[in-house]
């Protein structure tokens, strides 16, 4: 479950040209988690999903799902 929520999360980045920073900025979500989310050390609670898939333009259950 957690490479293709890292691979979705990538890809949509990816589509949209969006680096970690954008990310950051457009979430309010802090670098740090981010990064974690990025490099899949973590996958993000029900909040930070939403406000990924918000910030992204897709939909929580084709970025978590």
């Amino acid at each position: 479950m957690k490479e293709l929520f890292v691979n979705r999360l990538r890809k949509a980045m990816e589509i949209r040209d969006m680096k970690q920073v954008n990310l950051v900025e457009r979430t309010g979500l802090s670098k740090s988690a981010i990064s974690q989310y990025y490099s899949g050390i973590y996958e993000p609670k029900q909040k930070g999903i939403y406000l990924i898939a918000k910030a992204l333009d897709v939909s929580e259950s084709w970025l978590h799902d």
